[in-house]
């Protein structure tokens, strides 16, 4: 498995009291984490873990 089957296109990213929407980074820089449609921040893919709260993957991804 690689990081974008951890964390998947389209999956709710939390950080403290904020959510994010997940999309990969054109660029395959990392995780590029949307609020209200626009680009708030890229994280590198071994910093997800540090940094992310919480995760909660889309409908999609679980069929």
């Amino acid at each position: 498995m690689t990081w974008h089957d951890w964390y998947p296109e389209g999956s709710t990213v939390f950080i403290g009291h904020d959510s994010y929407t997940a999309k990969h980074n054109e660029h395959d820089l990392g995780l590029d984490l949307y609020k209200d449609g626009e680009r708030v921040m890229t994280i590198a893919p071994e910093f997800v873990p540090k940094i992310v709260d919480g995760i909660r993957y889309s409908t999609e991804e679980r069929k």
